[in-house]
């Protein structure tokens, strides 16, 4: 008999729910996000709290908006990192990873096919346009006008990082274990060329001076010197002694070497001895240059670029994005930085590889949320469940026994209504280290005297009743008339109760983790929030802000709508007057 009572009064919400339109709509829309939260791992299209990288074919073109000098991303070419550049009468190279070849001409970038798959360094072109590319592995081609290709065999599989045409047959390569080659093109000889040092350094750019001899820098400072008239290689003395990784010279003689910690050398002209300059960042510098005025320019890794009047000091100058560049190509009417290697790809915009954007740190925020789900409704059900549970209890005992056991009670729960719950959450992050546990034992300790104080009310009318008076002169124990024929009669309140609690629960959960008392290893809709509000970032990344806060709305409100029906079954006013 009470089984069966207990039974219909568990049916009752249920077919509440089915009669109520709005509540279909909440329950399919909470068990959406259950179906989400069970399947987060399946759902995520990348590892929550993996930094997602990115590469592409960086390009900055440098703008002038009044005195205000500002680098400015274009579209990239393409998904390479581009390593080198060169530009000559109208012809713009860019050479990369994969083989891949840009080609500048009349203001447009197009890509060219190549028969090439390696990784290219090096690009140097020919007054006739003729270009030549080098990379790992000894890869070195020549293009020519007409489209066609040209490749040639070195020595040895030896990486190469630069290349200058000395004259219009012959080539001078340099690269990794100090390797020095001269390139017959016509006939396709290579031959070697001694180092004066033979230790093995890399050496990483080569340029032709203004007087027809080839300067070679690379690593530990390392700078030689081709002399075009007895093709002697020596070594130069240069100020410090950190890795160079770049040299130009401007048709007047003024010359800039770049290399790693804010290296910057200038030689203000041919006669002039290099000097040493203090940069504005200590970061690597991958690229210089230089014009006949003295004007200078170096870019290097995470977007930094310098700049340099005639006979002033380094400016460290603004550019819209973070990229590593490697490379500068000065055309008639441009100034282009490009790059870039892998970069992190933070703060990104809504894209088809990343829906939701990522974070500051290049986390996917789509998986973010997706996992935040989980915690949300773990902390909202099980929350709700001890709320219930606590609460229930001690209404029932309170409204049954009355005297004191009522008094004391119910004075407690006036004593937990005074107590805030977010400085008592704090309280219990101090004395405790932040987990979920305390998350869901601040929801639950102070969340279950509203639920205490209503079901006592029920209890008090109905331990009155006929059937509970007739079940206790029947000498039925006390806990018998109240969880068999006391509690059946207050579980559609309940069930109302606890639906309103979840909803109580995850915005309560959602406030903790905002306020950086949640969890700290876990992922939540609020943990996310309060991610992006330290980030800085919060005002401008939408896409970081919208998708958690419209889950946690969408989740609380779902739980409204099924709430909202079960009030019919808890109050049975409202549903004879409907």
């Amino acid at each position: 008999m009470n089984r069966s009572r207990l039974l219909k009064s568990a049916q009752e919400p249920v077919r509440a729910i089915l009669g109520d339109r709005l509540a279909l709509v909440g329950l399919a829309v909470l068990m959406s996000i259950i179906a989400m939260a069970l399947f987060a791992p399946f759902l995520s299209t990348h590892a929550p709290l993996a930094v997602n990288e990115r590469e592409e074919g960086s390009i900055f073109t440098r703008t002038l908006e009044g005195e205000q000098v500002r680098w400015e991303a274009l579209p990239p070419l393409g998904d390479e990192t581009l390593n080198a550049a060169d530009y000559r009468d109208g012809l713009g190279m860019a050479v990369g990873r994969n083989g891949v070849v840009w080609r500048y001409a009349e203001g447009d970038w197009s890509r060219l096919d190549t028969p090439l798959t390696t990784t290219l360094n090096a690009v140097n072109i020919r007054e006739d346009g003729a270009t030549l590319v080098a990379g790992v592995r000894g890869t070195v081609a020549l293009w020519t006008p007409d489209d066609s290709w040209r490749t040639y065999d070195m020595p040895e599989p030896m990486g190469i990082n630069g290349i200058v045409w000395l004259d219009d047959s012959t080539a001078l390569l340099v690269g990794g274990g100090e390797v020095i080659w001269r390139l017959d093109l016509p006939r396709g000889e290579v031959e070697t060329l001694a180092s004066p040092v033979g230790r093995g350094f890399d050496l990483n750019a080569v340029a032709l001076d203004v007087d027809g001899s080839a300067w070679v820098v690379g690593d530990r400072g390392l700078a030689l010197r081709l002399d075009p008239e007895d093709d002697s290689v020596s070594l130069e003395r240069l100020p410090g002694n950190r890795a160079l990784n770049h040299i130009h010279f401007a048709d007047s003689g003024a010359g800039l070497i770049v290399g790693e910690r804010g290296t910057l050398l200038i030689r203000e002209d041919a006669s002039a001895r290099w000097q040493s300059q203090n940069a504005p960042d200590s970061r690597a510098i991958r690229a210089g240059w230089i014009t006949d005025e003295g004007h200078a320019f170096a870019v290097g890794r995470s977007g930094i670029i310098f700049e340099r009047e005639p006979g002033a000091d380094w400016r460290l100058v603004p550019s819209s994005e973070e990229r590593h560049l490697r490379a500068l190509m000065v055309t008639d009417e441009h100034y282009f930085a490009i790059g870039s290697d892998r970069f992190v790809n933070r703060l990104a915009p809504p894209s088809g590889e990343h829906w939701f954007g990522t974070d500051h740190l290049g986390r996917d925020l789509f998986s973010q949320n997706i996992h935040g789900s989980q915690i949300a409704l773990l902390v909202g059900f099980l929350g709700a469940t001890l709320v219930v549970l606590i609460g229930a209890n001690v209404g029932l005992v309170a409204g049954y026994f009355r005297g004191r056991t009522e008094t004391v009670l119910m004075r407690t729960v006036d004593v937990m209504y005074g107590i805030p719950f977010e400085p008592f959450a704090l309280i219990l992050v101090l004395l405790f280290e932040p987990s979920l546990f305390i998350v869901i034992l601040a929801v639950s300790l102070l969340t279950w005297r509203t639920v205490a104080r209503l079901i006592r009310s029920q209890v008090l009318s109905l331990r009155e009743r006929p059937f509970v008076k007739a079940a206790r002169v029947a000498g039925a124990s006390d806990l018998r008339i109240m969880y068999l024929h006391i509690f059946p009669n207050v579980m559609p309140l309940v069930f109302l109760e606890l639906a309103i609690i979840v909803g109580v629960s995850i915005i309560a959960e959602a406030t903790l983790s905002f306020l950086g008392l949640g969890p700290p290893q876990s992922i939540s809709w609020g943990g996310i929030l309060h991610n992006a509000r330290l980030s800085g970032a919060w005002r401008e990344a939408w896409w970081w802000n919208l998708p958690p806060g419209l889950l946690i709305m969408i989740t609380v409100l779902s739980v409204f709508f099924i709430s909202r029906s079960l009030e019919l079954v808890a109050n049975p006013r409202l549903r004879a007057r409907r």
